[in-house]
């Protein structure tokens, strides 16, 4: 690398570790419901009077996004966080859904386990109270207009604190071990799975005396979370498992082949590692054929599943199979995704990662002495989880995401989600996980004490920087305030896929910042820069004749990498990846996220934002559905960086897998409430019809008005330092 790309790397290393502690200025931020007066911020109206009133959620004409009943397009903002019915009384949960519609909300998932979790227990029982549980989020998220998705069981039995008990006849496995693919292979464990979702959809839901297959307000199943042979996990299954696999093998290789002496009555599997790398001479037709047998393997077994569910059941909703990822994205992505193929709705679980390191339990809290990089996606565009390659004919959806704590940069996620994810086609963004009624006022693991802290709760999403900048980004999105378009269309052959054949894009490559490799040379890349995904969407067909990329002939003028600016063929996104900052420029949407005090002025048609914030989210959202020139009612949000009361942290370097990471170590947890940044900016716009500005607390409810500053053709607004919600009417 060129001194001068080094010191271009240095320097944007050193822009990212600032650090960005509470002091007196921070604004303290809470949330309360009134008992009088009206919320002027709820978004409940963009709901039907209850989940299903339009009928069952369809597949489009082209299937490649969701319908009601009736024919007309059903846009979503979604979340997780059904399963807080375990934990949730009828009073709690009935809140909690007002909430979330009120945040724009309008589609849920359940995310639990449906197996038995109890010793002396049959495979074909099931765990009733979590059946109760599916059924009463259903009933309650249904009142208020929002959909749910159930995905009954996830594999990885040591999280869901099941059991496996010998009289299963699950060879190999008992206690609490993960079952890993077994799913796939093992006709026991099938046989259970098949009795766990017959009792969950063909039993009447008690609290709303409809059973789940004949209920609308289900969008949509999913078989199960998170389980392929293609990922890793492959190598860590049982020894009996990996015997039965043998054995499914020789007979399918048999089957194909014919009989022969070189094929053996078990057949010993070849490990996982070498589906990701170019296939080695004395491998090579062995591992064709084992990726071949993995595929038919999990494609039948998907194919069963909607035959299941649908013929045998009698579910009216749509399907999909599993949301996971694959050990090499650029081999064996394509074929995870065809094998899925078989159901409606494809889907991933992709995160934003903060980088966070430290001791064993650092997969579910934040300790005090944990290092994270404090990346922000305006900087590592590659890592947005929105770059997604779609499947024509199929809605897709992330069913697990977010911008996860320790994260400081949250604000700009939903902005990026509802922006970039509406621009390529994304059907459902699911954030993972609401964990209370509303915000979290306890994100606190008490029970944990070292020196005076408590860890922190990395998984909610309950946060002001997160959960907060829902409104004005559900409008976006549901309202469809960014247009769709496509940049690439590829066409892959099953040939290529099963000779693992990298394809020209795929998701998660890495980025070099200092030379366009639009056509790469690398020979594990595609030869379309990720940033491709940022310019508009990109979809492929599985089964052509031919291994054909259709792209826009306007894509080497999107990507701009002299400048590090990329803009979407819609001329409505433009990402500077060099200074962190995104602009949205929409008739009918305005905003700006990032490292705004670089730049200061922002002039976006008919508003112009002007920010001296190191860090900010400012948007400017039609609320009435007509263009911000033109609106008599405009949502204005504002966020900054959230971090708790006391909250310290130090910059530091740590080496993690032999690269070294700038980012912080974290001294002091904190404690409650949360502190906002303040905010330092006005916002301008032409606008003749806007008379007030009325400043909203976190529940939107009135706190003051504000003074607008009348000019030629519109007005202009300081920005309250504490500004989180403003209502122009």
């Amino acid at each position: 690398m060129k001194k001068s790309a080094c010191l271009f790397v240095l320097l944007l290393t050193l822009v990212t570790v600032t650090a960005q502690v509470p002091d007196k200025s921070w604004w303290t931020f809470s949330y309360a419901e009134k008992s009088t007066g009206n919320s002027l911020l709820d978004l409940r109206y963009l709901n039907e009077h209850f989940a299903g009133e339009n009928g069952f959620i369809r597949l489009s004409t082209d299937g490649n996004s969701f319908a009601n009943g009736k024919g007309k397009e059903v846009r979503f903002w979604a979340c997780n966080g059904g399963s807080l019915a375990k934990d949730f009384n009828v009073k709690k949960l009935d809140s909690l859904a007002r909430f979330l519609a009120k945040m724009g909300v309008n589609l849920i998932r359940y995310h639990g386990a449906i197996n038995p979790k109890r010793q002396n227990t049959k495979i074909t029982d099931v765990d009733t109270t979590e059946a109760r549980n599916i059924w009463r989020c259903v009933a309650a998220m249904k009142k208020q207009g929002i959909y749910t998705v159930i995905s009954p069981f996830w594999p990885a039995n040591g999280h869901m604190g099941g059991w496996i008990p010998a009289e299963w006849g699950i060879d190999g496995y008992s206690g609490k071990d993960d079952m890993w693919e077994v799913l796939y292979f093992n006709d026991k464990m099938k046989e259970g799975y098949k009795a766990w979702v017959k009792y969950l959809y063909t039993t009447p839901n008690p609290y709303t005396k409809v059973a789940l297959r004949d209920e609308p307000a289900v969008a949509i199943i999913q078989v199960e979370n998170e389980d392929s042979p293609f990922f890793w996990t492959m190598s860590a299954i049982k020894p009996a498992l990996a015997k039965m696999v043998g054995v499914q093998f020789s007979n399918w290789l048999r089957a194909k082949y014919g009989p022969s002496d070189d094929i053996k009555d078990t057949m010993t599997l070849v490990p996982i590692y070498e589906f990701t790398i170019p296939p080695r001479a004395n491998v090579k037709n062995r591992l064709h054929d084992q990726v071949e047998f993995y595929a038919e393997s999990q494609r039948a077994f998907y194919d069963d599943m909607v035959h299941y569910y649908r013929d045998v059941l009698g579910c009216k909703q749509l399907i999909n199979g599993n949301n996971w990822r694959t050990a090499s994205q650029s081999r064996l992505l394509d074929l995870e995704r065809w094998t899925n193929s078989g159901a409606d709705v494809i889907a991933v679980n992709k995160y934003f990662d903060p980088q966070h390191k430290g001791g064993p339990n650092v997969g579910w809290r934040v300790d005090p002495g944990d290092f994270y990089g404090a990346p922000s996606a305006l900087k590592n565009p590659a890592d947005l989880p929105t770059n997604i390659k779609h499947v024509a004919g199929h809605p897709m959806m992330v069913t697990e995401s977010g911008w996860n704590l320790p994260n400081k940069y949250q604000t700009e996620g939903a902005l990026l989600v509802a922006a970039y994810g509406t621009l390529s086609g994304l059907d459902a963004y699911f954030w993972f996980t609401p964990t209370a009624v509303n915000y979290m006022q306890q994100p606190y693991f008490t029970f944990v004490n070292i020196k005076g802290q408590h860890p922190m709760n990395r998984w909610s999403t309950s946060t002001p920087g997160e959960i907060g900048m829902f409104p004005a980004n559900a409008l976006i999105q549901r309202l469809g305030y960014v247009k769709q378009a496509n940049v690439v269309q590829e066409q892959r052959t099953m040939k290529s896929m099963l000779n693992r054949d990298i394809p020209p894009i795929f998701e998660e490559q890495s980025f070099d910042p200092n030379r366009d490799f639009v056509v790469s040379t690398n020979k594990d890349q595609g030869k379309l820069s990720p940033l491709t995904f940022l310019t508009g969407g990109v979809t492929t067909t599985y089964g052509s004749k031919t291994d054909t990329a259709l792209v826009s002939p306007k894509l080497p003028q999107l990507i701009n990498i002299k400048d590090a600016k990329v803009a979407s063929i819609t001329g409505e996104q433009e990402l500077d990846y060099r200074s962190g900052i995104f602009t949205l420029n929409t008739p009918k949407a305005k905003a700006v996220t990032g490292f705004l005090s670089s730049k200061k002025v922002f002039t976006l048609g008919d508003v112009t934002i002007q920010s001296g914030n190191e860090y900010a989210t400012i948007e400017v959202v039609s609320m009435d559905g007509q263009n911000i020139n033109r609106s008599k009612k405009i949502l204005v949000q504002v966020g900054t960086i959230f971090r708790p009361t006391g909250w310290n942290e130090e910059a530091t370097t740590i080496t993690s897998n032999n690269k070294q990471l700038s980012g912080f170590k974290i001294t002091n947890t904190g404690k409650m409430p949360w502190l906002g940044m303040p905010a330092n900016g006005s916002i301008s716009l032409k606008n003749k019809f806007v008379k007030k500005a009325t400043q909203l607390d976190a529940a939107g409810y009135a706190i003051k008005s504000l003074k607008l500053q009348v000019n030629a053709g519109g007005v202009s607004l300081q920005l309250p330092a504490d500004a989180y919600y403003i209502l122009l009417d």
